[in-house]
């Protein structure tokens, strides 16, 4: 059976484009996603690829065009299905939440299709990946004002769905995975909301601020080594000697206002008590010191220096160590 996609159809060897409608505006303007359908001409899996689930990580959405756009689907064994921008009120007003409704979309899975905008674009998006995926990608970055390191987010519930998912991190390039449990439980992610569906999934964390060459090596490393690992592409996916799996973790928040200036880089693992970064009022005196407040903890997440932070806001992700073990 043909793949469809809202206008873009799936057509042996070849690539093409359309759009899923998935609401309007007040004006009538319609809202829709951006599709890439690359069709091989011989039979194997479909991969939905996605960007921008979180409008201002932007990376994902410019990896996506670019490995969409260089791809030759005759070289491709079943299909891949890009979306570059997966949550357009969100990117169009470079926000992590929703213009519409204030709603963050990789926090509300499954979604309603009586629900708020937002409820429905999940909703969407989830009969969309029951119908064509067997196997998701989810491209994101510490946007505009943070930096993330080049790393993988798996699901665990301790299932073969996970299993498969953990496998497949560790053949993207990638030497640090966070396992994070409990996934059927906590939800709300398109990740999750995958795992539900019994779909392999794997987050890609890269970069955020400004989006460099080297971001995007990193981000296409990762897409051509997950495609090679489920057998879309030919070729051996990369793997490493050692991989380093965090789990738990939480943001760690400022309590005074000012610039942020960081006292580490992001994949340092910081001991507990070591300086992560500082805030600098308007005369540049040292307001705030921020340390780790976790035992050996990976830094997931760093605000961009001197990026204007008020109280109460996000400096740093800082995840604990769990253990290093191989492929």
């Amino acid at each position: 059976m043909a793949i469809v996609v809202g206008t873009a159809s799936a057509k042996p060897g070849t690539l093409t484009r359309g759009e899923l409608r998935v609401g309007c505006m007040a004006d009538g303007s319609p809202i829709r996603l951006p599709v890439f359908i690359a069709s091989g001409v011989k039979d194997g899996p479909t991969v939905w690829l996605e960007g921008c689930i979180h409008g201002e990580e932007y990376g994902g959405a410019a990896s996506i065009i670019e490995f969409m756009r260089s791809l030759d689907p005759n070289v491709l064994n079943g299909t891949i299905i890009g979306v570059p921008v997966a949550n357009p009120a969100s990117f169009n007003f470079r926000s992590r939440v929703s213009s519409i409704d204030g709603q963050n979309l990789n926090r509300i899975f499954p979604g309603s299709l009586g629900g708020s905008h937002s409820f429905q674009l999940a909703a969407v998006i989830g009969e969309q990946l029951e119908a064509h995926a067997d196997y998701l990608i989810d491209l994101h970055s510490g946007g505009i004002g943070a930096e993330v390191p080049f790393y993988a987010i798996y699901k665990d519930d301790g299932g073969e769905v996970a299993q498969r998912s953990k496998d497949l991190a560790k053949r993207i390039g990638v030497d640090t995975i966070w396992r994070t449990p409990d996934a059927r439980e906590a939800g709300g992610t398109v990740t999750a909301e995958a795992l539900r569906r019994n779909i392999p999934s794997v987050t890609v964390e890269c970069g955020g601020g400004t989006f460099t060459e080297q971001h995007l090596q990193d981000y296409l490393t990762s897409i051509h080594g997950f495609m090679q690992a489920v057998g879309v592409l030919s070729g051996e996916a990369p793997v490493q000697k050692q991989y380093t799996i965090i789990s738990g973790g939480s943001f760690v928040h400022n309590r005074e206002g000012g610039l942020f200036v960081p006292a580490c880089k992001v994949g340092d693992i910081l001991p507990q008590g070591a300086p992560i970064g500082r805030l600098v009022d308007l005369f540049g005196e040292t307001v705030e010191q921020i340390d780790n407040p976790y035992p050996d903890s990976y830094i997931a997440a760093l605000r961009c220096r001197f990026y204007p932070t008020h109280a109460g806001e996000i400096c740093a992700e800082a995840i604990p160590v769990e253990r290093r073990e191989g492929l």
